[in-house]
């Protein structure tokens, strides 16, 4: 019996830092008092304020990655599936901010090893932020694929919102104004979805 030639998707680490964003690690409501206005004992002694109760509401913003087979179908890899070597899989990754404020300066690294990956180069792609919070994968999925909505992106470090990086190892997959690969800067709107693909094959 010949040895089946398969590798199993297992999803590659990506990294997610949040600048001037919501915070990702509160999930409850904060209530606070702050002194914005004049009190009315001067010098300010009595330390009462007369301002009203602030309210300050925080939310996480989940990181999304899925694997897709590359046959035009649209068809999720559930993770730790076995698929055949050689083929080509199509990578989603995708924050959905279904709060009222903007994240603001969201940076995403994807590190794709590279010994059981090859990137496929001039694969990237985005959704350009179309797609509207909770919508289904499939709708994510369409609005970032090269054959549906997405908007082709470039591989090289040129002023667009994400860059690859093959010449280290694992590659390196950056979105938005990472570190090491100044892409232009991701802001998430308000009750957006800003999603990424791109194509890899099993090696």
């Amino acid at each position: 019996m010949q040895p089946c030639n398969t590798t199993k998707i297992l999803r590659p680490v990506f990294f997610l830092a949040l600048f001037m964003a919501m915070p990702s690690a509160w999930a409850a409501t904060n209530i606070g008092r702050a002194n914005l206005g004049a009190d009315p004992t001067n010098p300010d002694t009595d330390y009462i304020t007369d301002s009203p109760t602030l309210t300050l509401t925080s939310a996480t913003l989940a990181v999304v990655k899925k694997a897709f087979l590359d046959d035009g179908s649209g068809t999720e890899i559930a993770d730790g599936s076995s698929v055949v070597k050689g083929s080509i899989v199509k990578f989603l990754i995708y924050i959905d901010n279904s709060t009222s404020t903007q994240s603001s300066d969201v940076r995403l690294e994807d590190q794709l090893n590279d010994t059981d990956f090859t990137y496929q180069t001039g694969s990237l792609t985005w959704n350009n932020y179309v797609t509207n919070t909770a919508a289904t994968v499939a709708t994510v999925f369409s609005d970032t694929n090269a054959g549906g909505g997405g908007v082709a992106l470039s591989d090289a470090v040129d002023g667009d919102v994400a860059s690859v990086d093959t010449s280290l190892s694992p590659d390196q997959v950056t979105m938005g104004a990472h570190s090491s690969q100044a892409n232009g800067a991701v802001n998430v709107p308000a009750g957006k979805i800003v999603a990424f693909m791109f194509r890899a094959r099993i090696n």
